[in-house]
């Protein structure tokens, strides 16, 4: 297969460049006391990040400190990894399937967690969303409210219009996260939010948690609904007990947060992580976004990229707008209108570009060749981040599926990028569709997490 003259002649000042700044994977592996070129450089092993120190008159790898996760995700800055590279990355993946305190989170048994709605937070202390050193956010980081009776909320379209992606059709959930030692015999603390939208529509927030060292667990699939009409709601957790817990909110795209009110003093409240998670984007469709054709509870943070951050404990950020593709355009944008405006300002470390099956009127190498198109516009923007690609996940009887995967594998070899071929062997197919994983074209509850078990297993084997 041959690319036109033009593209490569863009592709070959990116990849001299790749040359010589991406590490070989043949390189000397880090490890403690070993020889190391430059002080100060980093390298993470099998979830072991090793520094390079001067001791004496020689350059080394100091004993490493371990990232791997001792909560719901690793805690791994932008500072630490820097830039990484595939063999560090797909390290990190295979840790990931190892580690037995990562994995989605159980359901509660029933009426074991109340939750009951108020007028107001019936508690004597409250903490804004805003407030320093006291939230982990996951997904995009949200935006700051500054007007009115928001001030201090944080959202990711603000009630000023302030957005995280300039596509409103391409935010996606996020989630706040925190640990509470509480006193109070019931467990009690406040939830405060609202949502914006449709008033006839609803929102919903949902609760994850677990106690001690235990397992993670959430309290219902479809968590707490209301209506969408920018209202305050003050909805008093009540988990039972005094105690050491974890907590994860999660919210629909259109959620404001508000804070949190507590029965114990402020400082009981602290964040559930101690610095940022690794963060992963996605680029996609409305497999991304995610959307569902399933009757029966679910939420948006059932999508495969929310399941893959409770797999790997990395900060999953999914950007996917429903219809739209590589050439097939939502309204008037594309993924190249998308890649760069949106992503970069996440500082994501790794960007994953996903195929479309919203593209199959198109020519198979014209998809492609857009696409090599999209990555080197990345990569000029934001020559730090790793980039891979995937296929289309499925070809919806679309025979011309397997060719169009041929030819994105060959523009993402030219450019030296990995590629992931969920088409020749297919992640979907009649044996596990009887189990219900894919509903009207898009994956179920079920589906989401085959997607993301398969994706993590192939992401590991990237060496």
């Amino acid at each position: 297969m041959q690319l036109p003259r033009k593209l490569l002649s863009m592709v070959a000042p990116i990849l001299l460049l790749l040359a010589s700044t991406i590490p070989s994977a043949n390189a000397a592996t880090a490890k403690a006391g070993g020889a190391c070129t430059n002080t100060g450089s980093t390298s993470v092993v099998a979830g072991v990040k090793f520094t390079c120190n001067k001791s004496g008159s020689k350059l080394q790898w100091d004993k490493g400190v371990k990232v791997g996760s001792n909560s719901v995700v690793t805690t791994a800055t932008k500072s630490t990894f820097g830039k990484i590279s595939l063999p560090e990355f797909a390290n990190l993946a295979q840790a990931a399937i190892t580690n037995s305190e990562n994995g989605i989170p159980g359901i509660s048994a029933p009426n074991s967690i109340q939750i009951s709605s108020s007028s107001k937070n019936n508690l004597p202390n409250f903490l804004t969303a805003s407030t320093a050193n006291k939230f982990s956010f996951f997904g995009p980081t949200p935006l700051a409210e500054k007007a009115g009776n928001r001030a201090g909320a944080m959202a990711l379209i603000t009630s000023d219009n302030r957005k995280v992606y300039k596509s409103q059709e391409a935010t996606p959930p996020c989630a706040a996260g925190f640990k509470l030692t509480t006193t109070d015999s019931q467990g009690r603390f406040t939830v405060v939010t609202s949502g914006s939208g449709n008033p006839s529509q609803q929102y919903s927030w949902r609760l994850a948690y677990k106690t001690g060292s235990g397992s993670w667990k959430y309290q219902s699939v479809a968590g707490v609904s209301h209506p969408s009409n920018n209202q305050k709601n003050f909805d008093e957790v009540a988990l039972g007990a005094a105690g050491n817990y974890s907590i994860r909110l999660e919210f629909l795209a259109m959620t404001t947060f508000y804070g949190v009110g507590l029965k114990d003093s402020p400082t009981s409240l602290t964040p559930l992580l101690s610095s940022q998670a690794l963060r992963v984007a996605i680029l996609g469709d409305s497999w991304v976004t995610p959307s569902f054709n399933e009757a029966g509870p679910i939420h948006d943070w059932d999508g495969y990229p929310g399941v893959l951050s409770w797999l790997t404990g990395w900060n999953v950020i999914s950007a996917g707008v429903r219809g739209q593709g590589y050439l097939q355009p939502t309204g008037p944008e594309t993924y190249k209108d998308r890649v760069v405006r949106d992503l970069v300002p996440q500082n994501p470390e790794v960007v994953i570009f996903t195929g479309s099956s919203n593209d199959h009127l198109f020519p198979d190498q014209q998809i492609a060749d857009e696409m090599g198109k999209d990555i080197l516009a990345l990569q000029k923007a934001a020559p730090n981040i790793l980039i891979i690609v995937c296929s289309p996940y499925e070809t919806g009887g679309d025979q011309k599926a397997p060719g169009q995967s041929k030819a994105m594998q060959g523009v993402a070899m030219t450019l030296g990028v990995p590629y992931i071929d969920f088409i020749t062997l297919p992640l979907f197919d009649q044996s596990n569709n009887g189990q219900k994983q894919l509903s009207n074209g898009h994956p179920t509850r079920l589906g989401s997490s085959h997607i993301a078990l398969t994706l993590l297993k192939s992401l590991a084997a990237l060496k």
